[in-house]
């Protein structure tokens, strides 16, 4: 059961790694080297891919953001999800244990290649043998980061889902329910998604 259950993250991280990437190609070169792929393309910023590792560039600056390739099997770390706006970058790296699943979500100001912050992507789950993961994430040419959370565990099957922005250094809990959050954007100052049916929104 906790065998099939990690394998299936593992499953959905790589499918959404995949989507994310083929929805950036096509996208302008910009300050990208030859011979990478762009993958997301905001004003000058762009964020390309180069053999396994993702970058960041604005300008002269090329910024090292992470694999998007785990090394090895069991543990391994890679990026699952990355959002791109005109001078910040978003992250959500996965690190996939034995029987763990964790999520850090980073923003990385591509004009000086400082990463503002960096964070578990839910509140703690307390159980052992914790799934922690990331399905959506946006990111705003102010630099507010969002994000749509889900926690569980092998003692606590049933999903929480959490909706955050990180506004400066500080991590926003706007809503936590049992039901999944879908459809987040920016959109100017306003965050909007869509949980249990109904549209819901919040000024960050």
């Amino acid at each position: 059961m906790r065998t099939q259950r990690i394998a299936a993250a593992v499953a959905v991280a790589l499918a959404v790694g995949a989507i994310v990437a083929n929805a950036g190609a096509g996208a302008p070169t910009g300050c990208v080297p030859p011979g990478s792929t762009t993958l997301r393309a905001s004003g000058a910023a762009r964020l390309y891919s180069r053999g396994s590792a993702l970058f960041g560039c604005l300008g002269t600056r090329d910024t090292k953001l992470g694999s998007l390739r785990g090394t090895v099997p069991f543990p391994a770390r890679r990026i699952v999800l990355y959002a791109l706006s005109s001078r910040y970058a978003g992250i959500d790296t996965v690190d996939m244990g034995v029987d763990t699943l964790a999520s850090t979500v980073a923003l990385v100001d591509l004009r000086t290649g400082a990463t503002v912050a960096s964070l578990p992507a839910t509140t703690p789950e307390r159980a052992p043998e914790s799934f922690v993961s990331v399905s959506a994430i946006a990111v705003g040419p102010s630099g507010v980061l969002a994000w749509i959370g889900e926690r569980s565990s092998i003692g606590a099957l049933k999903p929480v889902y959490e909706v955050h922005a990180l506004v400066g250094t500080r991590n926003r809990l706007l809503a936590s329910s049992a039901s999944k959050p879908t459809s987040l954007r920016l959109r100017g100052n306003e965050l909007l998604w869509h949980s249990g049916g109904q549209a819901r929104s919040t000024t960050v």
